[in-house]
C-alpha cells in the first residue's frame, strides 16, 4: 500500500500587500486556490472555494475513480455557486473568482481536478522507494578510479529524477501554446500570462478538467499557485524537490527560491511524497 505524506505552505511574496491564496492539506485531499478580484475579494473567493470543496469531499470514500471525479466536480461546481452568491450580495466583491486545484487519493491513484492556472507536477525516478529501481551499484569513494560494477540482470536501468506537468493551464497563453503560436518557454514573459480563461466564480458552461495519476513509491506530487511556477522553471523545482526527502522542507525551500527570484505574487505550495 502506498502512503501519502504531505505538507503545505503559503507566503505573501515580496510585492503584494496581502495574500489571496488558500490551501488545504487533509489527506487524502489536497487543495490549492489562487483568488482574484482585488485583495479582499480574492481572499474571500479562495477561502470559500477551499472550505466548500473540503466540506463536500470530507469523509467520502468513492468506490471508483469515476465516482471520485464526480465528487470533485460537484464540489467545484458548488464552490462556483457559493462564490457567485456571495458576490451578488456584496457589490464590493463583484467579479471575484479563484483557481482551484484539488488532488484526491483513491486506491493508490490520484484524481486531480482543476480550474485555472494553478499547476500540478509529478517528480518521478527519485529511486528512494526501497527497490533496486534507480539505484547506483556500490562504489568505493576513496578509490582513485571508480569503476561501476555490473548491474544485476534483474534491476531496471539507473534513472535520474524527472519532472512532468500533469495539468494544462486554463489561460490565454496556454491556448497560444496549444495552437503553436508560442512555446512554453514564452509563457513566463508573455504580456497576457496572467489572463486565465476559466475560474471558479464564473465557470459558466465550462467544466473542471480532470486527470488521473498513478504514483510509484518515491514519487513526489507538487501542487502550486502561479506565484511559484512563474518564478521557477521546472528544472529548479526538480532540483529543490530532489534535495530533501521531507515534504515540509520541500515547501519551505520552494517558497524561499520563488522569493529569491523576485516573489512577484503570492506563493502557495503543497508537496506530497508517496512511499510503500
Amino acid at each position: 500500500m502506498l502512503k501519502m505524506t504531505s505538507a503545505g505552505y503559503t507566503d505573501t511574496g515580496r510585492v503584494r500587500a496581502g495574500n489571496e491564496d488558500a490551501f488545504l492539506v487533509r489527506e487524502p485531499l489536497l487543495i490549492v486556490a489562487d483568488g482574484m478580484g482585488g485583495a479582499a475579494a480574492g481572499e474571500v473567493a479562495s477561502s470559500i472555494a477551499v472550505r466548500t470543496v473540503d466540506s463536500i469531499v470530507d469523509g467520502k470514500v468513492p468506490a471508483s475513480f469515476e465516482a471520485a471525479e464526480d465528487i470533485l466536480r460537484s464540489a467545484i461546481r458548488e464552490a462556483d455557486e457559493r462564490i457567485r452568491s456571495v458576490a451578488e450580495q456584496n457589490p464590493k466583491l463583484s467579479g471575484m473568482g479563484t483557481t482551484v486545484l484539488a488532488a484526491f487519493m483513491v486506491n493508490e491513484r490520484l484524481v486531480i481536478g482543476w480550474v485555472g492556472d494553478s499547476r500540478a507536477y509529478l517528480i518521478t525516478g527519485r529511486g528512494d522507494d526501497g527497490s533496486k529501481r534507480g539505484k547506483q551499484p556500490p562504489v568505493n569513494p576513496e578509490a582513485q578510479t571508480v569503476i561501476l560494477k555490473t548491474i544485476d540482470p534483474g534491476t531496471e536501468p539507473v534513472s535520474s529524477p524527472e519532472i512532468s506537468r500533469v495539468t494544462d493551464d486554463h489561460s490565454v497563453v496556454m491556448s497560444l501554446v496549444q495552437a503553436g503560436v508560442i512555446t512554453e518557454k514564452d509563457i513566463r514573459t508573455h504580456p497576457l500570462r496572467n489572463r486565465i480563461t476559466r475560474c471558479v466564480g464564473s465557470i459558466g458552461g465550462q467544466e473542471p478538467e480532470f486527470t488521473t495519476v498513478t504514483p510509484r513509491s518515491g514519487d513526489v506530487l507538487i501542487l502550486c499557485s502561479d506565484g511559484l511556477w512563474e518564478m521557477m522553471h521546472e528544472d529548479l523545482i526538480l532540483a529543490v524537490t530532489s534535495s530533501t526527502p521531507d515534504p515540509d522542507e520541500m515547501c519551505r525551500r520552494l517558497i524561499s527560491a520563488a522569493n529569491d527570484a523576485g516573489g512577484h505574487d503570492n506563493i502557495t505550495v503543497i508537496a506530497a511524497i508517496f512511499r510503500e
